[in-house]
C-alpha cells in the first residue's frame, strides 16, 4: 500500500510536471497529441507505397487528425483509439502509471494496465464496444490514398460514451503531396508541407506549418493558426481567433467571436469579425481592393512607406490616426473619427471599418 501511494504521488507531480513542458514548448495546439503505446485501447496501421505530388483524403465522423511529411515515397497511417484525458508517466521499472482525469468523476488511477482500488472513476465498458463499431476503410490508387472513418450504428447511438474516447489519425505522407482532411469532431494539424491544404472540422481547432501551396480551412469551433504559406489562403471559423504568419498570395479570414492577426500579407487581404481587433501588415502592393472590417474592436494596418492606394477608413466610435500623408477627398472639416484619401497618388482601394474601435495606419520599419 506504501509503494502504491508513492507511486501515486510521484506520478501526479510528473503528470503536472510534464503537462507544464508540453504547454510551454508547444507550437501547434494540443488538440493532436498522440498517446503512449501503455494506454491504447486498439491501433490500426497501414503502408502504402506512392509517388510525389500524391493526394491523402481522410473523411471521419469523429476524432482528431495529425499530418507529417517526410523524405519517403510512402504513405503510412495509425488510427490510434484511446480513453479521453489520459497521459502515461513513467516511473520506474516496468511500472506505467496512468492518471486519467475526468472533471465530474475525479481521477482513476491505473498501474500496470489495472485500475487501482479508491479509483473515483472507471472506464465505461461500452466505450470498447464504440472503438469495435468505428470501421475505418483504406483506399490505395496510384499514388492517392483515401481513409474514411465512422461508426457503423451512427455517431449518435455512442453519444454517451464519445467524453470517454480519443481517435486520432496519425499519417506520414511525402514532403511534396496534397491533403483534404475532414472531420466532425477534434483537431486537425498539418505539419510543413509542399502541396496544397484543405481542411474541415466541425469542432476543433486548426494548425497548419509552412505551406508551399494553397490553404483551404473552415471550422465551425476552434482558432486557427498558419505559420505561413507561399500560395492563396482562405480561412473561416465560427469562434475563435485567426493568427496567420507570412503569406505571399491573397487572403481571406472570417471569424465570428475572435481576433484576427495577419504577419505578412503580399496579395490581397480581406478579414472580417464580429467581435476582436484586426492586425494586418501588408508587404506588398495591393492589385486589387482590400476589405477589413470588425463591429466591436480596434484595427491596425502596417504598410510600406512607399504603397499607393486609396483609403476610406471609418468608425462609430474611436478615432482614426496615420503616419502617413494623406490626400483628403473630404471637404470641410476633417472628423477624427474618419480618414479618405490617397497615399502616394492613391491605387486601389483600402476600405476599413469598424464600429466600435480606434483606426490606425503606421508605417513599416525599414
Amino acid at each position: 500500500m506504501a509503494r502504491f501511494m508513492k507511486l501515486k504521488v510521484l506520478a501526479v507531480l510528473l503528470f503536472y510536471s510534464i503537462t507544464w513542458v508540453i504547454n510551454a514548448n508547444a507550437q501547434v495546439s494540443s488538440d493532436v497529441t498522440a498517446t503512449s503505446d501503455g494506454n491504447i485501447l486498439k491501433k490500426i496501421e497501414k503502408a502504402y507505397n506512392v509517388k510525389a505530388g500524391g493526394n491523402l483524403t481522410v473523411v471521419s465522423e469523429f476524432g482528431a487528425i495529425d499530418v507529417q511529411t517526410a523524405e519517403q515515397d510512402k504513405v503510412e497511417a495509425a488510427i490510434i483509439f484511446s480513453p479521453a484525458g489520459s497521459d502515461v508517466v513513467n516511473i520506474a521499472g516496468n511500472n506505467n502509471v496512468v492518471i486519467q482525469s475526468n472533471s465530474n468523476r475525479g481521477n482513476v488511477v491505473i498501474i500496470n494496465g489495472k485500475v487501482q482500488k479508491g479509483s473515483k472513476f472507471k472506464l465505461d465498458p461500452r466505450v470498447k464496444e464504440a472503438v469495435e463499431d468505428f470501421e475505418v476503410t483504406f483506399e490505395h490508387k496510384d499514388s492517392d490514398v483515401h481513409i474514411n472513418g465512422k461508426f457503423r450504428h451512427g455517431r449518435k447511438h455512442w453519444q454517451k460514451q464519445l467524453n470517454q474516447l480519443k481517435i486520432l489519425f496519425q499519417v506520414t505522407v511525402p514532403q511534396q503531396y496534397n491533403v483534404d482532411l475532414h472531420t466532425s469532431s477534434g483537431g486537425i494539424l498539418v505539419a510543413d508541407l509542399d502541396g496544397n491544404v484543405r481542411a474541415k472540422d466541425a469542432a476543433g481547432r486548426l494548425r497548419f506549418g509552412k505551406i508551399k501551396g494553397t490553404v483551404w480551412g473552415h471550422t465551425s469551433a476552434g482558432s486557427i493558426k498558419l505559420t505561413s504559406c507561399d500560395s492563396t489562403v482562405d480561412v473561416k471559423t465560427s469562434s475563435g481567433s485567426i493568427k496567420i504568419g507570412d503569406v505571399a498570395g491573397d487572403i481571406q479570414a472570417q471569424t465570428s467571436s475572435g481576433s484576427i492577426r495577419l504577419d505578412g500579407v503580399g496579395g490581397n487581404v480581406n478579414a472580417r469579425t464580429s467581435s476582436g481587433s484586426i492586425r494586418a501588415s501588408l508587404t506588398g502592393q495591393p492589385r486589387d481592393a482590400c476589405n477589413l472590417h470588425t463591429s466591436a474592436g480596434s484595427i491596425t494596418v502596417t504598410l510600406m512607406s512607399d504603397i499607393a492606394i486609396d483609403v476610406d477608413a471609418q468608425t462609430s466610435a474611436g478615432r482614426v490616426s496615420t503616419e502617413f500623408a494623406v490626400a483628403s477627398v473630404i471637404r470641410g472639416k476633417v472628423q477624427k473619427n474618419r480618414l479618405k484619401g490617397g497615399i502616394n497618388g492613391g491605387g486601389p482601394l483600402l476600405k476599413l471599418r469598424t464600429s466600435a474601435g480606434s483606426i490606425r495606419l503606421q508605417k513599416a520599419a525599414n
